[in-house]
């Protein structure tokens, strides 16, 4: 699945709960594709180093809220980035495997698109109803080499009851603290 696909899914997703013509929508969403897409993460490969100045970009618009949750064992930082003022909560999550990018492009491509001055009453509504929060990478450290575990060998999908890395119990704590009605853990196919 490319990441227009996913980008159109869950934008998709989101607006089916709230208008009734969902195929008009789609299609308008998937024509203005490319003007969303973040032209800065457009390789295989995505370090953290590339979403800093993108999530300080973010945390400095006041339509977002940007708070830094946790770090990782080599310490960089994990970022939830939050916009809406709704009573439901939507947790996405992306990129705990370091070597799936796709989500992680993917929420920058839908941070961009709620951050234009396209699909407005579309956007109020949403945001009306519903409170975003993403964080985008939760695995820097597998990221930066590329792999699929942390640093300590931890595959953070498998490590919800032990709670081995920081990485782990970042994301329970968030988890925990949104209370959210949805969550979305974000993942690649394959190449």
């Amino acid at each position: 699945m490319t990441i227009k696909y996913l980008n159109v899914l869950l934008l998709t997703i989101i607006t089916t709960q709230l208008y009734a013509q969902p195929v008009e929508i789609t299609n308008s969403l998937y024509e203005t594709y490319d003007s969303y897409k973040e032209p800065t993460l457009n390789k295989r490969r995505i370090k953290h180093q590339e979403l800093v100045p993108l999530v300080k970009g973010y945390r400095n618009n006041p339509k977002f809220d940007v708070t830094t949750v946790g770090s990782s064992i080599e310490g960089r930082t994990l970022s939830l980035i939050s916009i809406g003022k709704g009573e439901t909560d939507v947790f996405l999550w992306s990129q705990m495997h370091g070597d799936e990018p796709t989500a992680t492009q993917a929420i920058f491509d839908i941070l961009n698109f709620f951050d234009s001055d396209d699909f407005i009453d579309e956007k109020e509504e949403i945001l009306k109803n519903l409170r975003l929060h993403f964080l985008p990478m939760l695995n820097p450290d597998g990221a930066e080499v590329f792999q699929r575990r942390n640093t300590l060998g931890v595959d953070i999908n498998r490590d919800a009851l032990r709670l081995q890395s920081p990485e782990s119990k970042t994301l329970k704590r968030v988890r925990d603290s949104l209370s959210a009605n949805f969550g979305f853990n974000l993942h690649d196919q394959s190449t």
